[in-house]
């Protein structure tokens, strides 16, 4: 049920809006190079006590009727990256890891072979 649900488009950005609204009320907003960006506060690992990587996720899915695991599968594949904490959902890491290399460093090295 939950990936007929999100496989239809409409559906699909209905529950992206209102779940990164939800992220961007709960998160804390960070400027870095005048450019706003959210993040949950905490180091994504395990070792951490405060990290609930999904509790938003798991509530809002319960609101709605959807299985968050299925939901969080279902959203790696469709926004081609793997999700470790909600944060993964409201933001492209790599995206952003770019474009402070290039902001830094003025290149961009995706598509180079570093190693011989």
């Amino acid at each position: 049920m939950t990936y007929l649900y999100l496989s239809d488009p409409k559906s699909l950005e209905k529950f992206l809006n209102e779940f990164r609204q939800i992220l961007k009320d709960n998160y804390q907003k960070i400027i870095v190079a005048g450019e706003e960006r959210y993040s949950c506060g905490q180091d994504h690992t395990r070792l951490n006590p405060n990290w609930k990587p999904f509790q938003n996720l798991e509530r809002y899915c319960l609101e709605q009727g959807l299985d968050d695991f299925e939901v969080r599968d279902f959203l790696e594949e469709y926004l081609n990256r793997k999700i470790v904490c909600e944060c993964d959902i409201l933001i492209d890491r790599r995206a952003e890891r770019k474009r402070d290399l290039i902001e830094q460093f003025g290149l961009d090295f995706e598509g180079y072979d570093l190693v011989d």
